[in-house]
């Protein structure tokens, strides 16, 4: 089955290359704006609300791994990511996790905690060193109560977490997991992609574990996929480290897969 759709794009071996502009193309003709971050609630921030948002960060540091918050845990603040990435997990009654997503530099998480005063659905951990700005319950409604189009904001992000969620319900539930490891693949190059002469190196490497954890499958199977990648000529798997080198191909793999938004890979 895998090796039938990854047939009509990669009947023929592509010479390497660098081609980050489609994803961008695709991202931005969904209503994100040049340079944002698809979870950034500052790209819906008009001039003077941008100025107030940033004076109320309290800055946090923290090293890799740390721990930022736990999933069930009370919640009273949000974050923004100013440096490195975060990851978002979801751990099961037995054991197993689910990998939510990776945040990239602009993205904000812990939201709905914030807003609705639930406990944190996930579990946040810092994926390397990570710089955040940080806002408790109390500065968020004052920045709502002077600035109301940080409320549309609010409600324009946590509708964008709302369709992941779907795009990722549909994909688990339509798609073959090597639809949806090229879609987690193409995310990871487009948030911390460094172009190389062989083409476009995950800066952040993820393990095979990780990749499981964010598709939905067993380890072995995610070698096995990753395995037939680099058969495919799309990729290259040097010391554990990604190289994306056929980026068109694999788009085009990703894209035949269930989502709603560019944001979804």
């Amino acid at each position: 089955m895998w090796r039938s759709w990854m047939g009509a794009f990669c009947g023929t071996r592509l010479r390497p290359r660098i081609l980050l502009d489609p994803i961008n193309q695709l991202v931005d003709s969904f209503g994100m704006r040049q340079g944002h971050a698809p979870f950034d609630l500052t790209q819906w921030l008009d001039e003077a609300a941008l100025a107030a948002f940033h004076q109320a960060a309290r800055i946090r540091k923290l090293p890799p791994r740390a721990l930022i918050y736990q999933q069930s845990d009370d919640g009273d603040e949000m974050f923004r990511l100013v440096s490195g990435s975060v990851r978002l997990s979801v751990m099961g009654a037995d054991g197993r996790e689910l990998l939510y997503r990776i945040f990239e530099p602009g993205d904000c998480f812990g939201t709905s905690s914030l807003v609705d005063g639930e406990t944190r659905p996930q579990t946040a951990e810092a994926f390397e060193a990570v710089e955040l700005q940080v806002f408790d319950r109390a500065s968020m409604a004052r920045l709502r109560a002077d600035h109301p189009c940080i409320n549309d904001a609010l409600l324009r992000l946590l509708s964008r977490h709302m369709r992941l969620l779907s795009d990722y319900f549909a994909a688990a539930t339509l798609d073959e997991v090597a639809l949806r490891l090229a879609q987690r693949l193409i995310a990871a190059a487009d948030a911390f992609g460094t172009p190389t002469d062989a083409g476009i190196a995950l800066s952040t490497r993820l393990s095979q574990s990780d990749l499981a954890s964010m598709t939905g499958t067993a380890r072995q199977t995610v070698n096995r996929i990753l395995q037939m990648f680099q058969d495919q000529g799309l990729i290259t798997i040097e010391a554990g480290a990604i190289t994306i080198i056929a980026m068109e191909s694999l788009q085009n793999a990703a894209q035949q897969g269930s989502k709603l938004r560019g944001f979804a890979f």
